[in-house]
């Protein structure tokens, strides 16, 4: 039996550790915030939705550096905790463990190679769909795909034993040998979709629905696939416009995961979405002028309500070569 540790135990985070645990009990630890740790060990976690009705009882901790051992870890935090989260648990890793990145965004996986000196690093994105209501009540809004890969061809034979660990667990899951094809198409929908949801309070159906909002989403998806294209990235579709507006009609009902930050002011994904496609873009001389003006409304937005926090620095207002420059430091 795998150990498996969930780091970062929010909505996505406990949904995969909640469904492995009720496959495999005492196989799985938590690492969350106190809230839903105190929660989840006097309570059980509580799982409601299109996965079923499910208390499970599973192991929680808010401290990574207490756990001595494990075989994979599952990093669900927001991208911009990635590389902390992981340092945070490269004891593990120096003991063989291997980090699977089950996120939004770009660059995470060389980033967290680069941070803790190994390879052993796999990527994952998920269509899966789930809020938590309150601590240790999760609510699956969504069941969809979980794709697994890795730039290091030396993971494939984890890979596939991850892969039959999910698919064991009920997920619907499957191995691409083109990981980055994968993440790049998911982040031109969420280059598409997210920024103009957080903006305008809208669902994805509403956003479709909205002729006007409709033609600012194919802007940025058309500039989102001119950057991926001039990267050589192979896309996973011959339609990134179609295959968003798509996705915004297939999920019309979706609050998608940045209107969700914004209602509960936190801190949003934008800088390794829709900021990376930037920076990117100016690196290559392609120019992005609606992902800057929608990223800069989103970047103002966040300075406003998180104003005098720890995190001001990081969502401060400035010019957008500014802005990326302290985001992208080489």
């Amino acid at each position: 039996m795998m150990r498996i540790v969930i780091m970062g135990a929010g909505a996505i985070g406990s949904l995969y550790g909640g469904l492995l645990a009720l496959r495999y009990p005492g196989s799985v630890t938590l690492v969350g915030r106190s809230p839903l740790v105190e929660q989840v060990r006097t309570h059980g976690l509580h799982i409601e939705g299109v996965m079923g009705s499910h208390i499970v009882s599973v192991d929680a901790t808010d401290n990574a550096s207490s756990i001595k051992s494990a075989d994979i870890v599952l990093v669900t935090t927001k991208t911009y905790d990635t590389v902390a989260a992981a340092k945070a648990v490269k004891h593990l890793v120096d003991n063989g463990s291997y980090l699977v990145l089950v996120q939004n965004g770009l660059g995470t996986e060389v980033a967290v190679s680069e941070a803790l000196n190994s390879t052993r690093v796999i990527r994952a994105t998920t269509c899966m769909g789930a809020l938590m209501t309150t601590p240790g009540n999760l609510h699956v809004t969504g069941r969809g795909l979980t794709e697994i890969g890795s730039r290091y061809p030396e993971n494939i034979g984890m890979i596939r034993n991850i892969a039959d660990l999910f698919q064991s667990a009920g997920l619907d899951v499957k191995i691409s040998d083109n990981i980055e094809g994968v993440v790049w198409t998911k982040t031109i929908v969420n280059c598409g979709i997210n920024p103009i949801g957080a903006l305008t309070g809208m669902t994805n159906g509403e956003i479709h629905r909205n002729p006007a909002l409709r033609e600012l989403v194919i802007r940025l998806v058309e500039e989102t696939a001119a950057v991926a294209k001039a990267l050589g990235v192979e896309l996973t579709t011959d339609n990134p416009v179609r295959y968003t507006l798509g996705t915004a009609k297939a999920t019309a009902e979706n609050i998608n995961s940045m209107l969700r930050d914004i209602q509960l002011r936190k801190r949003t994904e934008i800088d390794s979405i829709t900021g990376a496609v930037i920076w990117m873009g100016k690196e290559l001389g392609i120019a992005t002028p609606v992902s800057e003006t929608v990223y800069a409304l989103i970047k103002a937005i966040e300075s406003k309500y998180l104003a005098g926090t720890e995190l001001s620095n990081d969502v401060a207002v400035m010019a957008i070569d500014e802005l990326l420059g302290t985001i992208y430091q080489h």
